[in-house]
């Protein structure tokens, strides 16, 4: 773009890291949704028993079928922490006049236009770009980890 408002830039900026951000959420909760569909084996218990001789001995629960989420396995959540986005431009008032209520108002507008035309006639100029991006991990939602709780059967 040649020309564009100065909101506008601020507005796709703000657009463009909402969409980012909604990209790395549904990420992270496809995530989830793998990590519940995956299962593994595990040996629940095992048991040390030492008798009166002191000899030890093994034994295992039998192994059971879980999700790799029921294990503890969770997903990591980000966002983002900052954004930066530098662009060589020039940028300049327009004055505006409402047709019927006859009120001006000021606008700030960017424009590239000097930089292009610098950059066509090799003039020396110093143009720099740069988008930086801080994503930060964040704890988990709260209702993503399943309620753990241990009973004891009275047999």
């Amino acid at each position: 773009m040649a020309n564009v408002s100065f909101g506008d830039l601020v507005r796709m900026l703000a657009e463009g890291i909402a969409d980012a951000q909604l990209a790395l959420d549904r990420s992270s909760a496809e995530m989830a949704l793998e990590l519940a569909q995956s299962q593994v084996e595990i040996v629940p218990a095992i048991i040390e028993t030492v008798d009166a001789d002191g000899n030890i001995k093994f034994s295992r629960a039998e192994t059971q079928t879980v999700s790799l989420l029921e294990i503890g396995i969770m997903p990591t959540f980000y966002q983002f922490r900052e954004a930066t986005v530098e662009v060589s431009m020039d940028v300049h008032i327009v004055e505006s006049e409402n047709e019927q209520t006859k009120q001006k108002r000021l606008g700030l507008f960017a424009s590239t236009r000097e930089v292009q035309l610098d950059r066509r006639f090799n003039r020396e100029t110093r143009v720099a770009s740069r988008l930086t991006a801080v994503l930060v991990p964040v704890p988990s939602p709260i209702r993503i980890e399943p309620e753990r709780r241990t009973t004891r059967e009275d047999g």
